[in-house]
């Protein structure tokens, strides 16, 4: 009878901790040593209990390496960009996933978390330089609508009329709908139909010039008239709402509402993108700008560095859809 108990005992002891152990082996140990390429482990923990360990890799070009992405608290979300479009989805607690990959250009790029994981969440960043066969790494790129909006002397973090007096803003529901059916009866002058120049405007000038060029147009006619002209056309590409449900939502709420449960942790009152009297005289060059470059005294981090500046357009156009559709 002893020896039936403890032969039970160490079948018990081999099934709930050698078997573990040797696939931890297998894992972390023979298997990186027999892999035909370089095998890289990233521990992907809340940024409390230290973030990505490591959070700086450091690759050659033509080298095919495999990242292997495991999370010992909560779930994470991993991506890596910009320009990759790589999303190798979720790693719940106690699982691994990878993705093996080969870098045909050198270049500095961010794996991140798109899962809300803490408080800190923002701060889950891990840098990867792909380096050239010579050793050297591109320098980073300036931005020309950030260094345009430098020169024109605009402070993106300065707080506008929809900022701080509400009040002030837009009783009008604006109508984009209806506004397209007035359009071709309005005298539209060349300025504000220009795509170019909305990027560089606010919906505010927009709607006054509307006014000026159509005197006996009601107030109503004006704002929904203005609000086709800003109505994206076309929609943005169906895979902008997943980066924004992934990386915005969070604090800025599912539909731009300003209101998450995250918010009451945030350092200040995350913009309201459905509000249509704060998106009312907010420049679209100055969204692209906050989006790549994070908000001063915020808890909004920079986006630059894991979208390409296409994306970055595209979600504005998307925060604007999110306002006028807002009715």
């Amino acid at each position: 009878m002893m020896k039936r108990e403890r032969l039970a005992r160490l079948l018990v002891l081999g099934i709930f901790v050698a078997l573990p152990l040797a696939l931890l082996g297998y894992q972390y140990g023979l298997r990186p040593l027999t892999a035909p390429h370089r095998v890289i482990d990233i521990v992907a923990a809340a940024p409390e209990a230290g973030g990505f360990q490591p959070d700086s890799i450091q690759v050659q070009t033509g080298e095919t390496v495999t990242l292997r992405f495991s999370a010992p608290d909560v779930t994470h979300g991993i991506a890596i960009g910009p320009g990759l479009g790589i999303d190798i989805g979720s790693v719940e607690p106690g699982q691994v996933r990878e993705i093996t990959l080969t870098f045909d250009h050198a270049g500095t790029f961010t794996f991140y978390c798109n899962t809300w994981c803490s408080r800190d969440h923002w701060r889950m960043r891990g840098v990867l330089s792909v380096y050239d066969t010579d050793g050297s790494l591109p320098a980073p790129s300036r931005d020309p609508v950030i260094d345009q909006l430098v020169a024109e002397g605009v402070d993106i973090d300065a707080a506008h009329s929809g900022q701080t007096n509400h009040t002030e803003a837009v009783a009008l529901v604006p109508s984009p709908e209806r506004g397209a059916v007035l359009l071709p009866n309005l005298t539209v002058p060349h300025e504000v139909g220009n795509s170019q120049r909305r990027r560089t405007h606010t919906l505010a000038e927009a709607a006054a010039l509307l006014q000026a060029a159509n005197p006996t147009a009601s107030e109503q006619d004006v704002i929904d008239a203005a609000a086709a002209l800003w109505l994206p056309s076309p929609a943005p590409p169906a895979d902008t709402a997943r980066l924004y449900q992934q990386n915005c939502a969070a604090c800025h709420g599912e539909t731009g509402s300003g209101q998450s449960l995250s918010t009451i942790t945030t350092a200040s009152e995350p913009a309201a993108f459905a509000d249509f009297s704060y998106m009312l005289h907010m420049r679209s060059d100055v969204l692209y700008a906050k989006i790549r470059r994070g908000g001063m005294g915020t808890d909004m981090p920079n986006f630059g560095t894991l979208f390409m500046p296409d994306e970055t357009w595209a979600l504005v156009d998307y925060l604007w859809g999110l306002t006028l559709a807002a009715e």
